[in-house]
């Protein structure tokens, strides 16, 4: 027989502490060991409320005259009789409480990848990783190749995958009780990739349409790359305020990307922008003409006009320069 309706209690944590069916037209709910559900609560009377069927059919919850008296569960002011139609959380004094009907309808389950799912994920995205941070750092080489040079950095890379991802799977095991650390190695091992490729994009964007902007302000894109990778885990690890986690975690990656905008801005006053566009790319790559030799030894001249009326001027007070001789 399908029950009328179950009462859920909650823990301090918003985790169903204990759930209850009940199969009678109505139920009772207190410290008393009466009735149909035992709050171990100091703030809940012995009988503290009873829950019925209205007569739309509908569950209610109604005070039996307590001391502390019945709130909706997010709600401020004191009520009587409470309908439980759209919202079926209440509170009493500090617990939590939830009635469902014995038909109420729950979400569809969701999907499950397989642990050696991921594993497989793992093995494949962190071959890409490196052979493609292998690739950069060959051609990169303007030396002797030097087995060092290129394999230091991914050793060092590998070391600090495993310690992001071991940190992640200690949470996941302390707050969803598995390390999942397959599943946060993936992440990770993505997240990387998403970087090395902006990386890519960034500098070669800059070198395309000669515009320095592009690569002084690329930051902001791995600011945002590690916003959504932090994102990733919390919802790999299911906290149960989750919307209040993300918020905390986008302010803090908000804040680390404003800092070191503004810090870039100073040191770009202080010091002046950097003359070159970054990393070079084939010629192949330029989307703008190049300048003609008029016009690069005119701007040479221009630039040695303003360096030599530079010279002849003292540095502001209080600047870089303002306390050496």
């Amino acid at each position: 027989m399908a029950a009328m309706m179950w009462v859920e209690v909650l823990a301090r944590d918003g985790e169903v502490r204990s759930r209850e069916r009940i199969d009678s037209p109505e139920a009772r709910i207190g410290r008393a060991f009466d009735n149909d559900v035992v709050v171990d609560d100091p703030h809940v009377a012995p009988h503290h409320l009873r829950i019925f069927r209205g007569e739309d059919g509908e569950l209610v919850a109604e005070d039996l005259g307590t001391l502390n008296g019945l709130y909706a569960e997010h709600g401020a002011a004191r009520t009587a009789r409470l309908s439980l139609r759209g919202e079926p959380g209440l509170r009493i004094g500090r617990t939590i409480v939830r009635v469902h009907d014995g038909a109420h309808a729950v979400a569809a389950e969701k999907p499950l990848t397989p642990p050696r799912a991921h594993l497989r994920w793992d093995l494949v995205l962190s071959l890409g990783l490196f052979l493609l941070i292998l690739l950069l750092n060959w051609l990169n080489l303007t030396t002797e190749p030097n087995a060092n040079v290129v394999l230091v950095p991914m050793i060092g890379l590998a070391v600090a995958l495993a310690a992001w991802t071991g940190l992640w799977a200690v949470l996941s095991r302390i707050f969803f009780g598995q390390a999942q650390f397959a599943l946060h190695l993936r992440i990770a091992v993505t997240a990387c990739i998403a970087i090395v490729l902006w990386d890519l994009l960034t500098e070669t964007l800059s070198f395309s349409f000669a515009w320095r902007t592009i690569a002084d302000h690329a930051a902001l894109g791995a600011w945002a790359i590690l916003g959504a990778t932090c994102y990733a885990h919390l919802a790999a690890i299911g906290p149960r305020h989750l919307k209040l986690v993300v918020s905390v975690v986008l302010a803090l990656v908000t804040s680390g990307a404003a800092l070191q905008a503004v810090s870039r801005a100073e040191s770009r006053e202080a010091m002046g922008q950097r003359a070159t566009l970054g990393d070079l790319r084939p010629p192949a790559f330029r989307a703008v003409p190049l300048a003609t030799t008029d016009e690069f030894f005119r701007e040479a001249a221009d630039t040695r006009a303003r360096v030599d009326r530079a010279r002849t001027k003292e540095p502001p007070p209080g600047g870089p320069l303002g306390e050496i001789d």
